[in-house]
């Protein structure tokens, strides 16, 4: 992927200094747990099976707010969550949560008793249904909670909570040491332009060949010819311009695609376009690429394999670039259908 600085993410973050910012959107992994904040201060993690423990594919997702007294959100999902209405949480062998709704969040009194065990326990065994009877013809999975103190008090540092009372991981019989008041508060949100997009015709679609014709450097060409059938589209974005993409790359389940912009008329002079991504960098090559007449760019790049981790990124069209507006990642490869719930990364507001 051929990549060029780009500083107008970090920018967006003007409370912050670069090298702050940095630290606040990278993502964080321990063992089998992962966590990541976005650029507002909002945290998440995520948990898996150890690969050991030879468990289908399970995951729990846990997010909060930033700010005092935020609430703790959790969820569970299975490999089998279609056909699983309810699942049962063994905590232990004495201590069960029943009647959980795969990606509903648990309820407060729920969540609590969770996270008490968390600290303490080395795995969650979730059944399927909700009577608790864990017997050999009902589905069983194992999720593992190591890594999981790291995680969570990787999560309170970012947020400002250790030593508080709503921290997540304390130490020992100690009490708090900083009022809850002294807890960062949320970062806003940066604005971000959408532009409307007048509607792309017929007369649109003639121009699409001619200004693929005029692309230089022709690389994309090279990686995927012509008589590839590669994908390709043109979006009108103003009474002068159209944007035009084409695929480049292909593998065995996911393809890249080039965006340019040109003119309407001759001389078309495409210009082949660049994105930005969270790390002060930016991309010229979206993968699987979705690129709607409200001018709306998704781009979902897909892990190891098809039903494996990935990360997503999603663009809008501003009247002369597209801007960041949400990106998320899902960082550890288990196997998990489309990689299961993903890690917050970038969230902007888009206006009009």
């Amino acid at each position: 992927m051929r990549t060029t600085i780009w500083a107008g993410a970090l920018l967006a973050l003007s409370a912050l200094s670069a090298a702050q910012a940095q630290s606040l959107i990278q993502v964080h992994e321990f063992k089998d747990w992962a966590m990541a904040c976005d650029n507002r201060r909002h945290c998440e993690a995520i948990a898996y099976q150890s690969e050991e423990s030879g468990s289908a594919p399970v995951t729990m997702w846990l997010s909060r707010d930033a700010g005092p007294h935020a609430r703790v959100h959790i969820q569970f999902d299975t490999d089998e969550s279609e056909d699983t209405k309810s699942l049962t949480l063994h905590l232990g062998p004495r201590q069960q949560l029943k009647g959980i709704s795969p990606r509903k969040d648990l309820s407060p009194a729920d969540t609590a008793k969770l996270l008490a065990y968390v600290l303490e326990g080395e795995e969650i065994v979730l059944t399927e249904g909700g009577s608790g009877n864990n017997n050999s013809s009902k589905r069983r999975w194992q999720l593992s909670l190591a890594g999981s103190k790291a995680a969570l008090l990787k999560m309170d540092d970012l947020q400002g909570r250790v030593g508080t009372p709503g921290a997540l991981v304390r130490h020992g019989a100690q009490p708090p040491t900083k009022a809850e008041s002294s807890v960062l508060p949320a970062l806003a949100a940066p604005r971000v332009k959408a532009a409307a997009l007048p509607k792309t015709t017929a007369a649109d679609q003639a121009l699409l060949q001619p200004i693929l014709d005029a692309v230089t450097p022709r690389e994309c060409w090279d990686d995927l010819p012509d008589d590839s059938n590669p994908e390709q589209s043109i979006t009108r974005v103003s009474a002068t311009e159209v944007l035009v993409m084409r695929e480049c790359g292909r593998g065995a389940y996911q393809g890249g695609s080039g965006i340019w912009l040109a003119k309407s008329k001759p001389p078309y002079a495409p210009k082949r376009l660049v994105m930005p991504l969270t790390d002060g960098e930016s991309t010229d090559y979206v993968m699987n690429a979705n690129l709607t007449a409200e001018g709306r760019l998704n781009s979902f790049a897909k892990g190891r394999g098809i039903s494996d981790c990935g990360s997503s990124f999603d663009w809008v069209w501003s009247g002369h670039a597209f801007e960041l507006i949400e990106a998320w990642r899902s960082p550890l490869c288990r196997g998990f259908p489309g990689g299961g719930f993903g890690l917050k990364l970038w969230t902007a507001q888009p206006t009009p």
